[in-house]
C-alpha cells in the first residue's frame, strides 16, 4: 500500500516537494526554526516563488526540489538543463535551477533591504528527489556555492555547523516578509 501511494504521489509530481518539506520540518522542530513551503515574496516590482524556506537564527536557507527518476545533464554556464527517463520515455528541458534561484535570491535580498533587515546570511540548495536508485547526474562548470544534493543527502547537509550558528537573525521578522 505504501509503495502504491508513493508511486501515485510521485507520478503527480508532488513526492519531491512532500519529501523535502517533511525533512525540513523534522530538522526545524528540534531547533526552534520556521519552515515555509510554496511561498512568494515581492520587492515591490518583482515577485519570487520559493518551494521551501528554512528560517532560523543562522539565517535563511532556500531549497528547490526537483523530482525525477532518470538522468540529469546540466552545465552551470548554460540556460537550460536536460532530463531523460528511459523507463517512461520522458525527455525534457528545463531552466538552469541555479540561475532561477539566483534571480529569486536577488528579489529576496532587495525585500530584506526595503524592510531594514540586514546581515541575514542566505544559502540555497537544489535537491533532486527520486523514489529509487540515485539518478545519474552529468554536471559541469558548477560554481562554488552551487549546492545540489540528492534526497538522501539533505538531512546530513542540514546538520552542517553553519546551520547551527546563531547569527542573531530575527526569525519572526524574516518570516513576516513572506506574508506581505
Amino acid at each position: 500500500v505504501l509503495f502504491l501511494r508513493r508511486n501515485s504521489i510521485f507520478r503527480k509530481g508532488e513526492y519531491g516537494k512532500h519529501f523535502v518539506s517533511k525533512t525540513l520540518e523534522r530538522h526545524a522542530s528540534r531547533r526552534d526554526m520556521t519552515v515555509l513551503s510554496d511561498v512568494s515574496i515581492s520587492n515591490g516590482s518583482d515577485n519570487a516563488h520559493f518551494d521551501h524556506v528554512l528560517i532560523g537564527y543562522f539565517g535563511v536557507l532556500f531549497v528547490q526540489s526537483i523530482q525525477g527518476a532518470g538522468s540529469f545533464w546540466g552545465d552551470g554556464k548554460q540556460d537550460t538543463w536536460a532530463f531523460s527517463d528511459e523507463k517512461s520515455k520522458t525527455k525534457l528541458l528545463f531552466k538552469n535551477p541555479f540561475d532561477e534561484m539566483n534571480a529569486k535570491l536577488s528579489i529576496f535580498r532587495s525585500a530584506l533591504a526595503q524592510n531594514k533587515q540586514y546581515k541575514v546570511p542566505v544559502d540555497s540548495a537544489i535537491v533532486i528527489v527520486t523514489p529509487g536508485d540515485a539518478p545519474k547526474m552529468y554536471l559541469s562548470n558548477m560554481k562554488d556555492g552551487d549546492t545540489i544534493l540528492l534526497d538522501s543527502q539533505l538531512s546530513a547537509y542540514l546538520r552542517d555547523e553553519k546551520f547551527e550558528k546563531d547569527n542573531g537573525v530575527d526569525v519572526e521578522a524574516v518570516a513576516k516578509l513572506f506574508q506581505k
